[in-house]
């Protein structure tokens, strides 16, 4: 019996010893396979032959933007590019009384050089901002805030400005398909190593794993794009860190702070007021844009919030001290303090609530005006219960007698997710109509919107 139990304890830990050795041999070999996969794919695009890069001072604006950017191409890229072509001749450059630096379309052929798909990309942008109410057009208006617009312009410009530097051999082609799914793969396979390793030395932990993991990389394939993006060359980089460190860099470099930089959507004004340039009435002039988005604090439903909290704390307080009387050795100031804190606590947050109060009875109720739209938008809402998808259509218009504009949604339209969206865009207002509108501005209602006179695209 004796000799059995000995011989099952050594077959036991002979076991152990041998799940140990896998299990380090798998912790081992698992990463190091990633790494060759990854090493791999890298040295293969790597050796893809690319043509040899410009001198430093011949590289485009709107490509420096890109090198500087760490291969996106920021608003900034919109102002050095109209510089340029107003130094080339392509533009008019002039000047405001107060300062401002303009651009005016060149009608006049010019000969040299032909200009790029990036720049052909920006004079149609001028001549579109332009219109046939103004002939210039202020710089920073070309950049985002007329909404969708601008939006479907700057995807075609940021794409002209990423094959300009594949061209001159400053930015990698995106990784192929194939590649990708090497690398996640070998990504795949490394983590499943993992949970088997786990398993072997804790199942629960292993079924954790198991189930919060794919949550986690669900989340991050929602939010990281499925295609791969360009990156930069090794000439990129040093183009990018000479331009980083030169003088002639100094009018590219970027800002602390950038208008959409995080998308044209943050430059629109939905939850925050937004500065946007209108040329309605023929000059150009900053408008303040309220946010679509009504204020929460600072209505009267808080007030009687406020009110019922303040009753039940007071009808507390009075239970507590009837139940629990004030030691009288507690000092006089002490004892006021405690019997008057509900007060002092409801006047305080009426106090606080009384700016945001007013500040909403400013906004008239109803108005009734002729203004042009300055900005127009739209996004999506989904709901699971019944599975569908509304797509809400916006606006920005502006009032000219309080030089304001006010943000409404104009439409909705709601199908199923497998249904086809219809475009009823072509029936609403477009950036730059005069529009007749009957509205709410206080409520962030629009009750009436009628186009007067469209502009000519």
């Amino acid at each position: 019996m004796l000799i059995l139990e000995v011989t099952d304890l050594a077959l036991r830990r002979t076991a152990t010893g041998v799940y140990v050795a896998i299990a380090l041999t798998v912790l081992a070999i698992c990463p190091a396979l990633y790494g060759y996969v990854v090493h791999s794919v890298r040295r293969r695009e790597a050796s893809v032959p690319l043509p040899p890069p410009p001198p430093m001072e011949q590289i485009p604006p709107a490509v420096v933007n890109l090198l500087l950017g760490g291969g996106e191409v920021t608003p900034k890229a919109i102002e050095t590019t109209a510089v340029a072509l107003a130094a080339a001749g392509w533009l008019r450059p002039e000047r405001k009384a107060d300062g401002t630096r303009t651009v005016r379309w060149n009608s006049a052929l010019r000969g040299g050089e032909p200009l790029r798909p990036f720049e052909e990309r920006l004079r149609e942008r001028v001549r579109q901002r332009a219109g046939s109410r103004v002939d210039r057009v202020p710089v920073a208006a070309l950049g985002p805030g007329d909404g969708d617009e601008y939006w479907v312009w700057w995807r075609g410009f940021q794409q002209s400005v990423r094959e300009e530097a594949l061209a001159l051999g400053l930015l990698r082609p995106a990784r192929d398909r194939g590649r990708r799914w090497a690398v996640r793969g070998a990504g795949v396979v490394v983590w499943l190593a993992f949970l088997y390793v786990c398993w072997e030395f804790s199942p629960r932990l292993a079924l954790v794993l198991g189930v919060v993991t794919p949550n986690y990389w669900l989340t991050w394939t929602m939010r990281v794009p499925r295609t791969s993006r360009p990156w930069l060359s090794a000439a990129g980089r040093r183009a990018a860190k000479w331009w980083r460190h030169s003088e002639l860099g100094t009018e590219h470099r970027l800002p602390a702070r950038q208008d959409a930089a995080k998308g044209p959507e943050s430059a629109l004004p939905v939850r925050e007021p937004r500065q946007i340039w209108s040329s309605y009435g023929g000059a150009w002039h900053i408008v303040e844009t309220a946010p679509l988005d009504a204020p929460k604090w600072g209505r009267l439903w808080n007030l009687v919030l406020l009110g019922l909290a303040a009753c039940t704390i007071c009808a507390a307080t009075v239970t507590v001290f009837l139940n629990v009387p004030i030691p009288i050795s507690l000092p006089v100031p002490y004892r006021v303090l405690i019997t008057a804190a509900p007060l002092l606590l409801s006047a305080a947050a009426v106090a606080f609530w009384l700016p945001s109060y007013r500040r909403i009875q400013r906004v008239p109720a109803e108005a009734v005006f002729r203004g042009a739209v300055i900005s127009r938008w739209d996004y999506t809402t989904n709901t699971d219960d019944p599975p569908s998808s509304t797509r809400h259509y916006c606006c920005s218009v502006e009032d000219p007698g309080s030089r304001q504009a006010w943000s409404f949604q104009m439409r909705e339209s709601r199908h199923g997710l497998l249904a086809a969206w219809d475009d009823p865009v072509r029936d609403l207002p477009r950036v730059g109509d005069v529009v007749d509108v009957r509205c709410s501005p206080r409520r962030h209602r629009m009750h009436r919107i009628t186009v007067v006179k469209a502009v000519s695209r």
